[in-house]
C-alpha cells in the first residue's frame, strides 16, 4: 500500500497528468454532446424505452473513443519523465523491487483511468437522457453494461498500454506515436487492406470499437473482451522484464 500511496503522489502532483485528465474529458464530453445531440436528432418517433436507452449509451461513448489517446499520454509521460529526469533511481532505491513499482503505478493509473472514465460517461449519460426524455427512455437495458464495460475497459488499457511503452520505449514522445499507432492508426487501416479484418481481430482498437457497437462484430464479445484486455496485460509482462 506505502507503494500505491508513493505513486498516487507523485501522479498527483504533476502538470501533465491534470492537463491530460483535462484535455481528455473535455474533448470527450464536446464530442459526446455533439454526437448525441446529431443522433437522438434523427431518431425514429416509433422508437421503444429500451431502446432509446441502448441508443443514449452507444452515443455516449461515441466521445469516450478521443480520450483514449490523452490517457495513454499520461500513462507513458507518468513513467517517461521518470526516465527522463532520473527520478527512476529515486523510486527504485525507495522500493527496490521493479515489478512492485510497475504494479503500483498501474493501479494508480487504472483507478485514475475508471475516474476519468465515469467523469465522461455519466454528464454525457444525463444529457442524452435529457435529449431523449420525449421516448422515456428505460434506465439501463442489459445490453448497455457490454458497452459501459467495454468503454470503461478501452480506457483503461490504453492509459495501461500508454505506461508499458513508456518503460520499453523510455522516451515519452515515441511512446505516444505508437500508441497512436496501435490504438488508431493500425485499426482503421484494417478496414481498407486486405485481409485487415483478421489483423484487426489482434489489435485492441477494433475489439473495443466492437465492444461499444461504433462497428460491426467480428468476433463474439468474450473474444473482444479477452483481446482488449490481453493489451493491457502482455505490455505490462514485458515491461515488467524490461532492465
Amino acid at each position: 500500500m506505502s507503494a500505491i500511496a508513493a505513486e498516487w503522489i507523485k501522479l498527483r502532483t504533476l502538470r501533465s497528468t491534470w492537463w491530460a485528465l483535462g484535455v481528455g474529458v473535455l474533448v470527450a464530453l464536446a464530442l459526446t454532446v455533439l454526437g448525441a445531440s446529431t443522433v437522438i436528432a434523427r431518431w425514429d418517433p416509433g422508437r421503444t424505452g429500451d431502446q432509446a436507452a441502448m441508443g443514449v449509451v452507444v452515443a455516449v461513448y461515441v466521445g469516450v473513443v478521443l480520450a483514449q489517446l490523452p490517457f495513454g499520454m499520461m500513462g507513458a509521460m507518468t513513467i517517461s519523465g521518470e526516465y527522463t529526469s532520473g527520478m527512476i533511481d529515486v523510486t527504485l532505491v525507495a522500493t527496490p523491487s521493479r515489478g512492485r513499482v510497475l504494479a503500483a503505478k498501474a493501479a494508480v493509473l487504472s483507478g485514475t483511468a475508471v475516474a476519468g472514465s465515469l467523469l465522461i460517461a455519466v454528464p454525457g449519460y444525463l444529457y442524452g437522457r435529457f435529449l431523449a426524455a420525449e421516448y422515456h427512455p428505460s434506465l439501463l437495458p442489459a445490453g448497455a453494461w457490454t458497452v459501459v464495460a467495454g468503454g470503461t475497459l478501452m480506457i483503461v488499457v490504453a492509459t495501461l498500454l500508454g505506461l508499458s511503452l513508456g518503460v520499453i520505449l523510455r522516451n515519452g514522445a515515441v511512446a505516444t506515436a505508437v500508441l497512436v499507432t496501435i490504438v488508431l492508426l493500425l485499426p482503421f487501416a484494417g478496414l481498407v487492406l486486405p485481409g485487415g479484418v483478421w489483423v484487426n481481430r489482434l489489435l485492441p482498437g477494433y475489439p473495443a470499437l466492437q465492444l461499444i457497437e461504433q462497428v460491426p462484430a467480428i468476433m463474439p464479445t468474450w473474444a473482444a473482451f479477452t483481446v482488449l484486455a490481453g493489451w493491457a496485460v502482455v505490455p505490462l509482462l514485458a515491461a515488467w522484464r524490461r532492465r
